[in-house]
């Protein structure tokens, strides 16, 4: 069985790029304005959400993590975001850019998918 790729790299290769973002949710990150990739949370050495951000024209993965815990409930309206706001301070966050383009927002959603199938992280799954 082939391996999967995603830009050029198996999704196995890509969690080798996970960086943990200093300050987790309480900073904004204007380093990543503009940039699109993967995001993921954890509690201590669990993943309890994965998600994406696509839209680079209008912020990035800048602005989806801050939509997590802004006034408002922008990123808190489906129940994993009202947990991930809840749980803010004791999450880390690490995150796998991809690019700045529209394709690389693709490829965001696509390794998304990937590390999904791969982990079923309690965040994402569907709430009955």
């Amino acid at each position: 069985m082939t391996q999967q790729l995603i830009a050029g790299m198996t999704p196995a290769e890509w969690s080798q790029q996970w960086q943990m973002l200093e300050g987790g949710l309480s900073q904004r990150h204007d380093e990543l304005k503009g940039s699109v990739g993967v995001f993921r949370f954890r509690r201590r050495n669990e993943v309890v959400y994965i998600g994406c951000a696509r839209e680079y024209a209008k912020g990035g993965l800048r602005k989806r993590l801050f939509d997590f815990i802004r006034p408002g409930d922008s990123g808190r309206t489906h129940y994993a975001g009202q947990k991930i706001y809840e749980n803010r301070e004791s999450l880390a966050v690490d995150v796998i850019v991809t690019g700045t383009d529209y394709k690389a927002g693709w490829t965001a959603q696509r390794l998304k998918t990937a590390f999904l199938g791969i982990r079923k992280p309690v965040g994402n799954a569907t709430r009955t």
